[in-house]
């Protein structure tokens, strides 16, 4: 029953409910403690254990519904004596092949094929048992697509026994013998209620495990697709990645050090809280390091070239609030405009498409930028400042002011330029990506939401490693 419960973990997460490995070993001993012999305590013991919404609860319902339904062979029998004499009440014209009954069927057979057999019999609990035996030898759980419902079909009867069967009615056709005849059309009947199961069943575990399996792949499309070749249609479903990334990254970064029993023994403040005590260590303290968050000053390009990258950029790190200390935002053409009263204003999403919308417009002029980089903020940038900055460093020729960036490089904690551009273009045509690069602590081609992810998980990782 393990593997019923592991299957059943995969069904529940392509209905698009979060189980963690946690979450499927608790339950795996909920499951022993209540069993599997009443239907509604193992439903509801399932949904407490794995549910965290109500939302959850019912699509949880739903997939156990699914799941747990054991309908192969119920609804079409196998060879159907009464209807076939219901639908045909003259049997005088009819080949004697198609005459015989199951009984004489099965009294006829003489071979060892357990799948004749199980047919013959009209033995519907083996043959549903045997059908989902041979399902999970071929991996049916793997199943995404309605284009593999054909090959998953074929697999399942050919480890059924479907090349042995088709030899077996083709030996017993090839004979003059008419019981032999009538046993192979028997079989031959047999066989189609058999393919027609086999397919209900493929079908019923597509809709289980494939729920999700369109709009996954859609969204692995999306996160390695370029910025700039998305389209506004995408612009919901990227921005629902991009928060779903951010609440991955906000829980691995966020989770905050205990203070207890860390770190090495702090000898001084803990005899000076015991001297009341005569010097007995009641109260014990230890030395622990404090993870600062980074502050980050974004300077994002805001021109049409570049702006698409910059929307996302700005989405994801105003997505990570609860692990970054400050967010400055400025964003530039051809001179540096502070933003950070928009975003303070209007939320998130709404601030970032107000700010391409309006004030996008224009060439880039990095030079400009820079100068007022530094009349304006440079004051306000230390040691503890990251500067992140987003653009494609294309100045159209004019003075790009590469002494600003040395004096930022020096001030900053980092330099983190992200680039549109492929390493190969960086300082052709009017591109001052090299003059700039001697005065970055980093130089990456970012141009999706991939490359987004790890930048920003980088910045966060070298920051609680230098805490």
């Amino acid at each position: 029953m393990q593997q019923t419960l592991e299957d059943f973990f995969k069904v529940v997460r392509s209905a698009g409910v979060n189980v963690s490995i946690a979450d499927s070993i608790e339950t795996c001993k909920t499951v022993e403690l209540v069993g599997y012999s009443d239907r509604g305590i193992l439903k509801d013991a399932l949904a407490l254990s794995l549910a965290k919404t109500q939302d959850e609860k019912e699509k949880l319902y739903e997939c156990f519904d699914q799941f747990f339904s054991f309908d192969a062979f119920q609804k079409t029998a196998l060879i159907d004596d009464e209807k076939a004499s219901a639908e045909k009440p003259s049997t005088e014209s009819q080949p004697v092949e198609e005459k015989m009954t199951a009984e004489q069927a099965m009294a006829e057979y003489s071979g060892d094929l357990e799948l004749a057999k199980m047919l013959l019999r009209k033995d519907k609990a083996e043959l549903a048992q045997s059908m989902k035996k041979a399902a999970r030898e071929v991996g049916i759980t793997d199943i995404w697509l309605f284009t593999q419902k054909g090959i998953n079909t074929q697999k399942i009867m050919n480890e059924m026994g479907l090349r042995e069967l088709n030899q077996e009615i083709a030996l017993l056709g090839r004979g003059d013998c008419p019981a032999e005849r009538a046993l192979a059309g028997a079989l031959r009947t047999a066989q189609k209620y058999l393919f027609q199961e086999v397919r209900n069943f493929v079908e019923q575990q597509l809709a289980m495990f494939g729920k999700t399996a369109s709009q996954k792949i859609h969204e692995d499309f999306l996160k390695s697709s370029r910025l700039s070749n998305i389209e506004k249609h995408d612009f919901q479903v990227m921005i629902k990645i991009v928060r779903k990334m951010a609440k991955r990254l906000s829980s691995i970064h966020s989770k905050k050090r205990k203070r207890k029993d860390r770190g090495k023994l702090d000898f001084r403040k803990t005899l000076r809280s015991n001297v009341a005590y005569d010097g007995v260590m009641f109260n014990i303290f230890w030395k622990s390091k404090v993870v600062d968050k980074p502050r980050i000053l974004a300077l994002c390009d805001i021109s049409p070239s570049v702006s698409s990258y910059s929307r996302f950029l700005l989405l994801f790190l105003y997505s990570l609030s609860d692990v970054l200390d400050r967010i400055d935002t400025s964003v530039f053409t051809n001179s540096l405009i502070d933003v950070n009263d928009i975003f303070e204003e209007y939320p998130v999403q709404k601030a970032v498409d107000k700010i391409v919308n309006e004030l996008g417009m224009g060439g880039s002029d990095y030079g400009n930028t820079l100068l007022d980089l530094k009349n304006d903020y440079m004051d306000k940038i230390d040691n503890k400042t990251t500067v992140i900055i987003l653009g494609d460093a294309r100045n159209n020729n004019l003075a790009p002011q590469t002494e600003v960036m040395k004096l930022l490089y020096q001030r900053a904690k980092r330099v983190i330029w992200l680039t549109p551009e492929m390493e190969s273009f960086w300082g052709t045509g009017d591109s001052e990506m090299l003059k700039y690069k001697p005065y970055c602590s980093i130089v990456k081609e970012c141009n999706t939401i991939n490359h987004l992810e790890q930048m920003v998980d980088t910045i966060l990782k070298v920051s609680a490693q230098a805490a």
